[in-house]
């Protein structure tokens, strides 16, 4: 996925993200600091074979949030195809 793809990902996240409920903070708190994760590997040019576990860092939050929140976990889907 192209930089400008993976920056729409991004921003598709963050909509999404801003549709949360008030309540749900253990979520936001969580993709928040993924977004800033995933925003410093792309940014630092961090290399796709040292992105490992930030890779399995999102799959792990696609796996906790997938029945709750399905659109942000086919947004981190897209996230973690490119970065893996």
């Amino acid at each position: 996925m192209e930089n400008r793809n993976l920056d729409a990902a991004l921003e598709r996240l963050r909509e999404e993200l801003g549709r949360l409920k008030a309540g749900d903070v253990v979520a936001r708190r969580h993709i928040e600091q993924l977004i800033a994760d995933i925003e410093g590997h792309v940014s630092g040019g961090v290399e796709a074979q040292e992105r490992g576990p930030l890779v399995a860092s999102i799959s792990d939050a696609v796996r906790r949030f997938e029945v709750e929140h399905p659109k942000l976990t086919a947004y981190l889907g897209e996230i973690a195809a490119a970065l893996g």
